[in-house]
């Protein structure tokens, strides 16, 4: 959702144009302080923040008071308040931005260009404005993602200006306990309350209602095993690398009025959830964008493909536990909604099981 700026979130904008970092570009300074602010616009998708952002200009990142879809009263557990992170954050991009300028990496993140300053009863900050848009979905070059993965899996995750500040593995959701484990096996039961029946067997016998509990352990046992013991060495994984995240130019391949766009990599936005952990991520997050077929161009070798797809299942089945405590909170989600999501969601978890047996 979009929408103009209220008053509340021009006045963090004013504060953080007092606080500019040193050694600015001055006529970068100047560009933000005579901007016009209020031609912004507040979009709200973020989970952790919402953003105020002036085209060509800058982006001020707020900080959010609560999760969404939390009671307006919440405020977010110590560990997990972004107003306390962003600090580390930001100096997480500055040590990404080095070193990728250090190795001539074509595309940007979105480095701090004030000091964090109060917002409410959280932070706000001003970033660099990264130009682009998203990719359309499902036609990615996998030459062009593979090539964004071998920028990633260049960083040195032992870098002093990176290792420090980055997150924890299983930062978003956490890990798989054997409660939250215990919840998503307990699927069945729950959907077919709501649907009549659990429709898993018709996909695959595996995710039957019997045979529901193992695919689970099988899975979330695998991710949890990999990531305690390392099958390769931990790599940059970004998080959530794919959608909006990734900026990109359509580029001409001609002067002629027909000729075919390459598309290239602007940017990657929101690091928030950036850790050391399986290379196979980066893969398992573009092939939800670009199309899961895509799995094995992008993977450099065949285990690293079949980890992917396990991702992916894990995956699968942290949406269908999302679901069914959304459908717990807000009264039941609709019956259309639930099988839209089991068809797209137990196709995955069914490959996943096959990638895991291979």
């Amino acid at each position: 959702m979009v929408s103009p700026p209220a008053p509340s979130e021009l006045e963090p904008v004013h504060r953080a144009l007092q606080h500019l970092r040193p050694g600015l570009d001055p006529a970068l300074a100047h560009r933000l302080r005579t901007a016009d602010w209020a031609a912004a616009s507040v979009e709200e998708g973020g989970q952790f923040h919402r953003v105020l952002v002036l085209e060509d200009v800058g982006v001020l990142r707020m900080t959010r008071a609560h999760e969404v879809g939390a009671a307006p009263a919440a405020r977010w557990a110590p560990e997990r308040d972004p107003a306390a992170h962003l600090p580390r954050r930001l100096t997480l991009l500055d040590g990404l931005a080095a070193a990728l300028a250090e190795r001539d990496v074509p595309w940007a993140v979105p480095v701090a260009l004030s000091d964090p300053v109060p917002a409410g009863p959280g932070a706000a900050v001003l970033q660099r404005f990264l130009p682009g848009r998203p990719h359309p979905p499902h036609e990615g070059d996998p030459a062009v993602l593979r090539g964004v993965l071998d920028d990633l899996a260049a960083v040195d995750v032992t870098d002093p200006r990176i290792a420090p500040h980055l997150g924890r593995p299983f930062a978003f959701r956490g890990p798989w306990t054997s409660e939250r484990a215990r919840h998503v096996a307990a699927l069945p039961g729950t959907v077919a309350a709501r649907l009549g029946a659990w429709e898993g067997h018709d996909v695959d016998a595996r995710l039957g209602t019997e045979a529901w509990p193992d695919a689970v352990a099988a899975l979330t046992d695998a991710v949890t095993a990999w990531t305690a013991a390392p099958p390769v060495p931990p790599s940059l994984v970004h998080g959530d690398l794919a959608g909006h995240n990734m900026r990109w130019r359509a580029v001409p391949e001609d002067e002629g009025p027909r000729a075919p766009l390459r598309w290239a990599l602007a940017g990657v936005l929101d690091w928030d959830l950036a850790c050391a952990w399986d290379p196979a991520l980066n893969i398992a997050y573009l092939a939800l964008w670009h199309g899961e077929e895509k799995v094995p161009d992008l993977a450099r070798d065949a285990a690293e493909a079949r980890r992917a797809r396990v991702w992916l299942g894990a995956m699968a089945m942290e949406t269908l536990d999302d679901a069914a405590a959304r459908d717990a909170i807000v009264g039941g989600l609709a019956a259309g909604s639930w099988r839209r999501l089991l068809r797209k969601t137990l196709p995955r978890v069914a490959r996943a099981l096959t990638a895991l047996d291979g």
